[in-house]
């Protein structure tokens, strides 16, 4: 018996909620040798180039330069060049879902997603080349293992080695060109300090004995704060050398995280939970939420005030303790949001990006 079949009925989602999961790029739920035997295939061949990209499952998006990337299902990764107007495919090494991407300037970023794929661009996003995959890290958990004579880590590499490089990252933070952090399912959590030519894992330094997956991890100041399902959160004061595990009110997944200023979290997940907290975890507020949808991506807009994008298609802005929509007619499943530098907003979702104007949005 694989991972995901001892694992799923304790530790994931319900049933109800797989298009939240599919969109978030964690399509675990019911896999089998076969479907693990696709994603490895998956992570050695390279994503065919399609007019299909610009209208498929899109999952995260960053600027670069004065342009635009977005990633998103069966490897796609698309540039625009004209603030989302128009989309364009680029070759990607691999065909598996992209969950994520991040860019320090205007030539350096990296992509992540299912198979522990970690992908980097030296080029602005024109081109892309594969730095991890499951095969990779999994070999280098247990030589590390090895090396420190650590045999109950030895015995969990191992395991995953048998069980096959199908676990996705979910959330990529990057701190420098060279510096990033990247978090997934069933606790995976590594940093690399060289671009990705080699890596740590943060594994032991977090509390995560039943492996629950990490969703968002965001940075401000020496703060690092990691999210996930359960309930889960780890807060890390000194730039993740250590993390200590926050008690939350609630114990359903969490989506997203922010840190707005320095004493401030933010977190929101499943049926529209959102928590704040103003003392670093201490002491917790439940935000007013009139839609109960599963809240996907949230952002920080140019003005310092909170923006959330939802399962049923509406953004949502922060005023006075509740959340209000912003779209009165509801969008697609939304997977993410990003301000522009026109101040507009780019809504992904489960069609493919929708650009919103900042009347719209505001």
């Amino acid at each position: 018996m694989n991972i995901v079949n001892k694992l799923v009925h304790k530790y994931l989602v319900p049933n109800r909620h797989r298009l939240l999961i599919i969109a978030l790029g964690v399509s675990l739920l019911g896999q089998n040798e076969a479907s693990i035997a696709a994603v490895k295939d998956a992570i050695e061949r390279p994503s065919e180039i399609s007019t299909l990209g610009q209208r498929s499952v899109l999952l995260a998006s960053a600027h670069v330069g004065k342009s635009l990337v977005a990633v998103g299902e069966r490897g796609f990764i698309l540039l625009s060049d004209d603030q989302a107007k128009s989309w364009r495919q680029v070759p990607s090494p691999i065909s598996v879902t992209l969950t994520g991407v991040a860019f320090a300037d205007e030539h350096t970023g990296y992509a992540i997603g299912h198979g522990g794929s970690v992908l980097g661009t030296t080029d602005g996003g024109e081109s892309w080349k594969v730095l991890l995959n499951g095969n990779t890290l999994v070999e280098s958990l247990l030589t590390d293992a090895l090396l420190k004579d650590d045999q109950e880590a030895a015995e969990t590499a191992r395991f995953l080695m048998d069980d096959g490089p199908d676990k996705p990252f979910l959330d990529v933070l990057l701190i420098s060109p060279e510096h990033l952090v990247v978090v997934g399912a069933y606790g995976f959590a590594f940093e690399s300090l060289d671009g990705g030519q080699t890596w740590n894992s943060w594994m032991s330094r977090i509390d995560n004995p039943f492996g629950l997956h990490l969703y968002s991890v965001r940075k401000q100041g020496n703060r690092i704060l990691i999210a996930g399902e359960q309930g889960f959160v780890a807060l890390s004061n000194n730039n993740g050398d250590s993390f200590e595990t926050i008690e939350t009110p609630y114990e359903g997944s969490f989506f997203t995280a922010q840190l707005p200023d320095a004493n401030q979290i933010v977190l929101a997940g499943l049926r529209g939970n959102t928590l704040v907290s103003e003392d670093n975890g201490a002491n917790w507020k439940q935000l007013i939420n009139p839609i109960p949808a599963t809240i996907t991506a949230s952002l920080i807009d140019s003005d310092g005030q909170l923006v959330f994008a939802n399962q049923a298609g509406l953004l949502l802005r922060l005023k006075n303790s509740t959340l209000v929509p912003v779209n009165q007619k509801p969008l697609p499943p939304l997977t993410f949001i990003l301000e522009k530098s026109d101040g507009d907003v780019l809504a992904l979702s489960i069609n493919g990006a929708i650009s919103l104007d900042s009347g719209s949005a505001k």
